[in-house]
């Protein structure tokens, strides 16, 4: 009796750990950030606005052309998505992408033009401590 009681203590420990380190992955973007499938948005990671023009090495005029471009991106983003407690879906977030890109792309050198794909999602990846639509 003592060692089935042993035993069940430690199926239950087992199970309570596995339960916990899959509760504590879900949603952090496994297999590198790219979507497995459903309807998950890659991951980005935050970067701040110097650090993103600072790597597109742009001169002054471009650089404002750019800045008028992704304000009105964000402001658009923050009127589609007012009072949502959920993250946008892909349906809301493809056409405004594609609009914004459309405008960025003819101002890039095809290099700066690049490097502003790799990282112009994490501009406005929110903070950790900001639930969406708060």
């Amino acid at each position: 009796m003592k060692k089935i009681l042993i035993l069940l203590t430690l199926a239950v420990s087992i199970f309570t750990v596995t339960a916990c380190a899959t509760d504590s992955n879900m949603g952090q973007g496994q297999g590198g950030g790219q979507n497995m499938g459903g309807d998950m948005p890659p991951r980005f990671e935050k970067i701040s606005e110097a650090d993103f023009y600072a790597g597109l090495n742009l001169d002054s005029a471009v650089k404002a052309k750019l800045e008028v471009i992704l304000a009105d991106f964000k402001v658009t983003l923050e009127e589609k998505l007012k009072g949502s407690q959920m993250p946008p879906s892909r349906e809301v977030m493809e056409p405004l992408i594609k609009a914004r890109d459309t405008k960025v792309e003819p101002l890039l050198t095809s290099s700066q033009y690049e490097t502003y794909k790799k990282t112009v999602e994490g501009l406005f990846v929110p903070d950790h401590n900001q639930r969406p639509g708060a």
